[in-house]
């Protein structure tokens, strides 16, 4: 059950930076989904140019923020976690 708990809070870091990679990755794409999103649905198909730029940099740089946030966090972990298995180990030794 020692086991278990160890490393599934490695794979749980790993899992949890890859998400932030990824959305770091797509988040620009994702962002001009969402502004194009809401534009249909809340504008009814319509607004100023300049008001769809700035709401679509807005989706862009939340999702930019939400996946540097989970990969800072995601590789803090791991290398927190890291750390004590690898230290763990040479004291079992």
């Amino acid at each position: 059950m020692k086991d278990i708990k160890k490393y599934g809070f490695l794979v749980f870091t790993i899992v949890l930076s890859a998400i932030g990679f990824l959305i770091i990755i797509y988040g620009v794409e994702n962002g001009a989904d969402s502004a194009n999103e809401y534009l249909s649905t809340s504008m009814g198909g319509s607004m100023d140019t300049d008001s769809f730029l700035l709401i679509m940099k807005g989706y862009i740089l939340s999702n930019f923020i939400l996946g540097g946030i989970l990969l800072l966090v995601g590789l803090s972990f791991f290398c927190m976690s890291l750390y004590k298995l690898l230290k763990e180990m040479d004291l079992g030794d």
